[in-house]
């Protein structure tokens, strides 16, 4: 009996190990990749990539926006770009491509007054007020720094699926070798 309860603790322990190791990650939170990054000028190119979409979620919108966007002419609709993410998430341009022009203003909003005064701003078509990320923009010779609140730290990003995924690892182990040595002082 004892054997059995040592091989099914064994066995327990295997499939979680198994389990953790071929669970799927959580996903990547939504990034924007701009280039050039940094600081821009009006009438500049700027290539869009962007990824850690939901998979296939339909009609993402990339465009040059206000900060907080509570309606349409909050954007510069006409040089928006549209596509969709693919099933890993990654956004595949429409017939305009990858690439915005950047304008001056935005909603009567001056881009070049303040560093973040616009934005490049991402959203889907399925919930238009709500951005699903956003890049700053910085025009002319003001600073490049973005605000504190708005850096991220890619490195952070699964944290807690590492540390949730170290945790029962730890625990199973400690489990495992408590069942072990309570066999073994049973024996002797």
């Amino acid at each position: 009996m004892r054997r059995d309860i040592l091989r099914g603790v064994a066995g327990a322990a295997v499939t979680a190990a198994a389990l953790l190791a071929t669970a799927p990650s959580a996903t990547a939170a939504p990034a924007l990749h701009p280039t050039p990054a940094g600081e821009v000028s009006v009438g500049e190119v700027i290539t869009i990539a962007l990824d850690g979409l939901p998979a296939n979620l339909p009609s993402v919108a990339i465009g040059q926006c206000k900060p907080a966007v509570t309606s349409p002419s909050d954007c510069q609709l006409d040089r928006s770009l549209l596509g969709n993410a693919d099933a890993q998430g990654v956004w595949q341009p429409g017939q305009r491509g990858r690439t915005i022009v950047l304008t001056a203003s935005v909603g009567g909003i001056d881009c070049t007054s303040a560093p973040g005064a616009c934005t490049l701003a991402v959203t889907s078509l399925t919930n238009p007020t709500a951005i699903i990320t956003s890049v700053p923009l910085t025009f002319g010779g003001a600073p490049t720094t973005q605000p504190a609140a708005q850096q991220s730290n890619s490195s952070d990003s699964h944290l807690a699926e590492i540390v949730t995924g170290v945790v029962v690892v730890v625990l199973l182990a400690a489990a495992l070798a408590y069942l072990l040595l309570r066999v073994r002082s049973r024996r002797e």
